[in-house]
């Protein structure tokens, strides 16, 4: 059975990270940080209603959103969209809903990332895309920026 164009779908991306989730936090609201795994500029307004956009690259797609919910370290919430390329067509800016838990578990952090309303035709290349930006390059950056100065990986 093939998914209808107009049928929405969540996806889920959980990762362990070798990281407190004070350190995670940071990457997911401080510009310079964000553009340690995801893009090459980043503007973040970390408040309910403030700016969430990501330049994945010179001539990249722009992510545009917003900051819904902000519990430090523990929880946030933010809307996802495309501008600026053929995606933006089914998926706008803020037109989804991205959440992302963090539980501490022994010094890691167990994150939990929904990404909710995903046009089904979309879902599978944007599960992909959060396996690799949360996946591999989020965990290793944040794993390499809790590490004590001089400490190899």
């Amino acid at each position: 059975m093939t998914d209808r164009p107009d049928t929405l779908r969540s996806i889920e991306q959980r990762v362990r990270i070798a990281a407190a989730p004070e350190t995670v936090w940071a990457f997911w609201t401080d510009a310079s940080r964000l553009c340690e795994w995801w893009g090459v500029r980043a503007e973040v307004e970390p408040r309910p209603g403030g700016a969430f956009r990501v330049v994945m690259g010179d001539d990249g797609p722009v992510m545009s959103g917003a900051y819904v919910t902000l519990e430090p370290f523990s929880r946030l919430v933010f809307t996802f969209g495309w501008e600026g390329n053929p995606m933006s067509d089914a998926l706008a800016p803020g037109s989804t809903e991205v959440e992302v838990k963090l539980t501490p578990v022994n010094g890691d952090t167990d994150l939990l990332l929904v990404h909710r309303e995903l046009p089904a035709t979309h879902a599978d290349e944007h599960a992909k895309g959060w396996a690799l930006y949360v996946g591999e390059r989020l965990g290793t950056a944040a794993a390499a920026s809790s590490r004590p100065v001089g400490e190899a990986s």
